[in-house]
C-alpha cells in the first residue's frame, strides 16, 4: 500500500508562490510511516523529492517569509505546493532540545530573533539588539564603552555568569574570565538568535543555569542555486560614528562555498557620570574590527565547516591612562556525517584573547597611571554527538572538553615593578544523554549529564610596599550530575502546555579564583576557595496560537546554593565569595501577531523577584546585582511590496543594582528606537536610524553613562548576483 502511495506523487512536488513563481530553497520535511525524516530542499524551479527508497506519507514545506504547509501524501495528492507569504511569528527552535523545533511545539520555554528583525533593528551593538529578546537580562547594551569584566549575561533573572553563549556553536565566554567580547560578533552579521530560557546544564554544562543563547552569523552557500554576491554596508551619524562593514561569500564549485564579512566601528561621547568624572575628563572613544572567513564543503552525507575570525577593540573611557585593548584569534572546524538513519556531529575550536588594560590613580590624582595589567588566555575545545531516530524517540549523546589556560599580571607606574599575579588551568568535561519520546498529543524528555572541573597550577602573588605574598592553591577537582525532565501536552490544536525542571552547576572562573582589579578607588578580590555554584530550575507555561499570532506565558523558579557573588567587605574592598542561595520567581509574556502580510506586532513583559534568600545577614533578601526587576518591549516590524520598511523598538529596563547592598541603584529607564528604510530597484538601501530617542541619561553600570540620543544614516549596496529567493516581505 506504502508503495501504492507513492507511486501517486512519485513525480517531483513543486513548490510555488501565489503567483505561481517557484520558490527555490524551501525545506520539505519528508516523513514515513515509522516517523523517520528525510529533509530535502526545493531547486531553482521550486521541484523537490525525497530520496530514492524513502516512502513518505506527508511532507511539511516552509520557507522564510512563508506560511508552512502539511501536506498528506495520499491518492489525488496535489503535485504543487503554494506557499503564501506571511511575516513570521512563531520561530523555528534547535537551542531548547538540540533539534529543530517550532516555538509554539517545543517543550522549553524559548525566543527568538530572525533576520527580519535583526535587520532593522535600530542598534549598533548586538547586545543592544538582545535588549528586545524575551529573557535575556543583560539589557542596559553599552559593550562599546563597559569595560570588559562587567560584559557578562544573566537570563530569566537567574545572575551574572549563570548563562551560556554560544555563536555558530562555539562558547564565546572568556574561557579565563567569563565575559563576552561582543565587539567581536556585529549586529551586521548576525543571522539569527535564539534563546533558551531556563536550565540548560543538562545540555550544555556548566554555566548554563539560566539558559542559553545561540547565535548565527552569515555563512557561506553551497548546491548548484548559490551565486557570488554579498553587501557593503557604511554609516556616518552623530558623535563621530562610523560603521564600515562588507560581507561576500562565492560558491567554489557546486560542493563548496566561502564567506568573508568584515567591519569597522567608531563611536564617541561622554561617558562617565559624575562620581567616576574628573575635570581632566575627554569625550570617551570606542573603536573595533571584525575579520571573519568560512569555508563550507557540503556533499550529500557530509558537511566539513571552518572559519578563522580576528577581532580587536580599543577602549579609550575618557580620561588619560583608563583605557583597554582587546585582541581575538579563533579557529573553528565542524563535521557533520549522517550514518544511516544517525547523525554525527564533531567540533574543534582553538582562541587566544589578550586584554591589556590601563587604570589611573582616580579619584585621588586622576589621568596618573596606577596600574597596567595584561590578561593573555588560551584555550581549546572540542565536542561530539551522535543523534538517531528510532521509530517515535529522538536519541542523542553528547560528549564535550574545554581547556583553559590563563594569567593576569599587574605591573605599576613604570611598567616594571610587578603589583599582582594569578595563573591557573582548568579543564572542564562532560558527557551527556537525552531522550524525547512522541505521542500524538503528548511529548517527554528525559536527559541527564555528568560534569568535571579540575583546577591545576593555581597561583597568587601580590607585592605591595616590597612584601610580597604569595599563595599557591593545590590542584583540585569537582564534578556534578545535571538532570533535565520536560513534558507538553496538546490540551486542543492551538493551545500546548508545557513543564520542566532541571539541575545545573557553574564552575567558577579562573578570573573569579585568582584576578584582582579595580572599579575606581575600589578592590574586587579574587577568591580561590570558591567552590561550583548548584541549582534546580522549574517552568510552566502555556502556548496558545490565535490565528497566525502566537501568545505564551511561562512561570520560572531558579534556586542557586553556593551561589557566588562579589561581598562588600569594606567600603573599598569587594570580594567574590560563595554567598549561600538566591532564588529567582519569575513569570514572563510574549505575544506576536501578524497585522498584515508584511507587518507583524511584538509584545513581552518580564517580573522577576531575584534575591539572596539564605547568608550573611546583611545580604538576605537584597536583589541579585545587575538583574532588573521588571522589563518590557513592544515593537513593530514593517515591510510592504513596495520600497519602504520601517521597525520601532520600545524597551522597559527596571530598576537594579550594581552591588550586593542595594546601595548603588542603576535606576530604570525607557529607551525607544526606530529605523526606516527604502530600497532602490538595483537593491541599494538607505536607513535612518534612531536610538535612544527619548534622551534618557542613563546608567548602564555603576561607572558609565548608556549612548545618548544617535542618529545615523547606513547605505547598504549589493555585490554581484547574490542569490535572491523570491520576493518577501523582506
Amino acid at each position: 500500500m506504502l508503495a501504492a502511495v507513492w507511486g501517486t506523487v512519485q513525480q517531483p512536488l513543486t513548490i510555488s508562490d501565489a503567483s505561481g513563481a517557484p520558490v527555490p530553497g524551501a525545506r520539505a520535511d519528508f516523513v514515513d510511516a515509522v516517523r523517520r525524516h528525510d529533509v530535502e530542499s526545493s531547486d531553482a524551479a521550486g521541484r523537490v523529492a525525497a530520496r530514492a527508497n524513502f516512502i513518505p506519507l506527508a511532507v511539511d514545506v516552509s520557507r522564510a517569509g512563508y506560511r508552512p504547509v502539511h501536506v498528506t501524501l495520499a491518492a489525488g495528492a496535489p503535485g504543487r505546493v503554494t506557499l503564501e507569504r506571511v511575516l513570521p511569528v512563531i520561530g523555528i527552535v534547535s537551542v531548547a532540545t538540540g533539534s529543530a523545533r517550532s516555538q509554539h511545539a517545543a517543550p522549553l520555554a524559548t525566543s527568538v530573533l530572525d533576520r527580519a528583525a535583526l535587520a532593522t533593528a535600530p542598534a549598533m551593538t548586538t547586545d543592544r539588539a538582545l535588549r528586545q529578546l524575551p529573557g535575556f537580562d543583560r539589557t542596559r547594551s553599552n559593550s562599546a564603552f563597559t569595560n570588559y569584566g562587567q560584559l557578562r549575561a544573566s537570563f530569566g533573572g537567574a545572575g551574572t555568569d549563570r548563562a551560556t553563549v554560544l555563536v555558530d556553536g562555539v562558547p564565546a565566554q572568556d574561557g579565563f574570565g567569563g565575559q563576552i567580547d561582543w565587539q567581536a560578533y556585529p549586529v551586521g552579521e548576525i543571522e539569527r538568535v535564539e534563546l533558551l530560557r531556563g536550565a540548560g546544564s543538562a545540555l550544555y554544562g556548566s554555566g548554563a543555569i539560566g539558559g542559553v543563547l545561540a547565535l548565527d552569523t552569515f555563512a557561506p552557500q553551497t548546491g548548484r542555486d548559490a551565486l557570488a554576491g554579498g553587501r557593503a554596508d557604511v554609516a556616518a551619524g552623530t558623535h563621530a560614528g562610523a560603521d564600515e562593514g562588507v560581507q561576500v561569500r562565492t560558491p567554489l564549485g557546486r560542493d563548496a562555498g566561502a564567506s568573508l564579512s568584515a567591519t569597522s566601528t567608531y563611536f564617541a561621547y561622554r561617558d562617565l557620570p559624575p562620581a567616576y568624572a574628573s575635570p581632566r575628563d575627554h569625550p570617551a572613544v570606542a573603536s573595533s574590527g571584525t575579520t571573519h572567513a568560512r569555508l563550507r564543503y557540503d556533499h550529500g552525507a557530509t558537511t566539513l565547516d571552518g572559519s578563522v575570525l580576528f577581532a580587536s577593540d580599543h577602549q579609550d573611557e575618557g580620561r588619560t591612562n583608563y583605557t583597554f585593548d582587546r585582541t581575538l584569534r579563533q579557529e573553528n572546524v565542524a563535521a557533520t556525517q549522517r550514518i544511516g538513519a544517525a547523525l554525527a556531529r564533531l567540533r574543534y575550536y582553538v582562541r587566544d584573547t589578550t586584554v591589556y588594560n590601563l587604570a589611573d590613580q582616580f579619584p585621588t590624582k586622576p589621568t596618573v597611571l596606577r596600574y597596567r595589567q595584561h590578561v593573555p588566555t588560551g584555550e581549546s575545545g572540542f565536542g561530539a554527538a551522535l543523534g538517531a531516530q528510532p521509530g517515535r524517540t529522538d536519541l542523542a549523546i553528547l560528549v564535550d572538553q574545554r581547556r583553559v589556560n590563563g594569567l593576569s599580571q599587574q605591573y605599576g607606574a613604570d611598567g616594571q615593578t610587578l603589583q599582582a599575579f594569578g595563573s591557573g588551568v582548568a579543564l572542564l568535561q562532560g558527557i551527556g544523554f537525552q531522550a524525547t519520546f512522541h505521542a500524538a498529543r503528548l511529548e517527554a524528555l528525559v536527559g541527564t549529564r555528568a560534569d568535571r572541573v579540575r583546577y591545576d597550577d593555581l597561583a597568587l602573588e601580590t607585592i605591595a610596599q616590597g612584601r610580597t605574598t604569595s599563595q599557591a592553591v593545590a590542584g583540585h577537582a569537582a564534578g556534578a550530575i545535571s538532570p533535565r525532565v520536560a513534558l507538553r501536552y496538546d490540551v486542543a490544536p492551538r493551545i500546548a502546555l508545557r513543564v520542566s525542571s532541571g539541575g545545573g552547576f557553574r564552575a567558577p572562573y579562573l578570573n573569579e579564583l585568582v584576578r584582582g582589579f579595580n572599579v575606581g578607588a575600589v578592590v574586587m578580590a579574587p577568591n580561590p576557595d570558591l567552590v561550583p555554584e548548584r541549582s534546580r530550575t522549574d517552568d510552566a507555561g502555556i502556548d496558545v496560537l490565535l490565528g497566525n499570532g502566537r501568545l505564551a506565558f511561562d512561570v520560572t523558579q531558579v534556586r542557586v546554593s553556593d551561589a557566588i557573588a562579589f561581598r562588600t567587605i569594606t567600603p573599598t574592598l569587594m570580594r567574590r565569595e560563595n554567598v549561600g542561595r538566591t532564588q529567582t520567581d519569575g513569570e514572563t509574556l510574549t505575544f506576536a501577531q501578524p497585522l498584515s502580510a508584511c507587518t507583524r506586532l511584538r509584545l513581552s513583559g518580564t517580573s522577576q523577584y531575584a534575591r539572596v534568600t539564605s547568608g550573611a545577614p546583611q545580604v538576605v533578601g537584597k536583589r541579585l546585582a545587575l538583574v532588573p526587576e521588571r522589563s518590557a518591549s513592544i515593537g513593530m516590524d514593517g515591510a510592504g511590496s513596495g520600497p519602504f520598511g520601517f521597525s520601532v523598538d520600545g524597551s522597559y529596563i527596571g530598576q537594579t543594582y550594581y552591588d550586593d547592598l542595594q546601595r548603588q541603584p542603576l535606576g530604570a529607564a525607557l529607551l525607544i528606537g526606530a529605523t526606516l528604510r527604502a530600497t532602490t530597484r538595483s537593491g541599494t538601501t538607505f536607513s535612518l536610524v534612531g536610538d535612544n530617542l527619548t534622551q534618557q541619561r542613563y546608567l548602564s553600570s555603576i561607572d558609565r553613562y548608556g549612548e545618548p540620543l544617535t542618529v545615523a544614516l547606513r547605505v547598504g549596496i549589493p555585490l554581484g548576483a547574490m542569490h535572491r529567493a523570491p520576493a518577501t516581505c523582506w
